[in-house]
This record gives structure tokens, sequence and C-alpha cells, in this order.
């Protein structure tokens, strides 16, 4: 049997199945609407992929289907996780700090951070200036604490040298290359 033809015939079962099943993998994470949305979107992306001939002709279509939909559904929790985040901790960078520190932040830090090369250390970065500590960092980006450590530290230190002449003595770190650069 063809594939596009299996494809079709299999549509029905899949979409009354896959919904329940990703509303239960995400623990209600996502709405029904959302969970209906993802497996339908992960249909087309596998039809696509089955019009352009990406796929093999004896494919398991469920299996493929299935695991299609798991990993969009994780995607889409993790950008809805992601868009949580940002929205609880925007009010921060403007928030609790008085107005010389929202001066520097905004006229020092954030054109420092903008500079940076785009990837994950600016990206950890970027959510650090929002108040967000590594666990809540490391939950939103989907990535294991330690590497988002690793990333915050390499960050924090090339901002200390790009910003190094605005930071206050009394805020330098304590390092004998430091005494010597002096």
């Amino acid at each position: 049997m063809d594939l596009s033809k299996r494809l079709v015939d299999y549509y029905d079962t899949f979409m009354a199945q896959e919904p329940q099943f990703l509303r239960r993998m995400c623990n209600g994470g996502l709405s029904e609407q959302a969970c209906e949305d993802v497996a339908q979107e992960a249909f087309m992306r596998v039809a696509r992929k089955a019009a352009a001939a990406q796929l093999e002709a004896d494919v398991r279509i469920g299996a493929y289907l299935r695991r299609a939909s798991t990993r969009l559904a994780i995607d889409t929790l993790r950008a809805q996780q992601r868009t949580e985040l940002m929205d609880d901790t925007a009010a921060v960078t403007a928030g609790n700090r008085g107005g010389e520190d929202v001066d520097a932040l905004a006229e020092l830090v954030q054109p420092a951070i903008e500079a940076m090369p785009l990837s994950r250390r600016r990206t950890v970065v970027q959510m650090q200036s929002q108040g967000l500590d590594d666990a809540q960092i490391s939950a939103a980006l989907g990535i294991g604490r330690a590497r988002i450590h690793r990333a915050r530290c390499a960050a924090v230190s090339e901002l200390r040298s790009e910003l190094g002449t605005f930071i206050r003595d009394e805020h330098r770190k304590k390092t004998q290359r430091a005494e010597e650069d002096r």
C-alpha cells in the first residue's frame, strides 16, 4: 500500500487518540485545544515529509506520528514555560532597583549583553539579568543546571571584561591578575 494512502487512512484513528494521549503525557500542562493543535500540526509535518519522499516506504506510520506529536508537545510546553517565566520576571529589571541601577542596567549592561554573539551564553545572561536563578533558567531552557552555571559564569566573565572600566573598585573581583592590571 502507498505511504500517502496509509497516512490518510490513519488520520481518523490518530486524531481520535492522540490529543487524549498528549493531554495525559503533559499532565494537563497543555489544554485540550492545544493538544488537538499539536496532533494536527504533527500530522501535517509528517504528511509534508511523506509528500516530499523523505520517509521510507516501510515506516510505521503510527509510531512515527506518535514520536512527532510527542516531540512537538514537549517543544510547545517548553515555549509556554519560557513565556511564563519571562512574563513573571519582566518587572524585575525595572522594579525593585534604584534609579541609578536602572540607568546602568539600561545604558551599560543591556547593550553589552545585546553585543554578545547570539548563543546560549547570551540567552542565559539575559535571563539572569531579569532576576532568574540557575534553576529557573534551566527549567525554561530545558537543559541541565551545570550547563547553565558554566554558560552564566562565562557570560558574566565576558561582561566583566567588557564593562571593567565601569565596575567600582569595591565590586571588582580580588584576583592577582586584577591587581596587576591596575
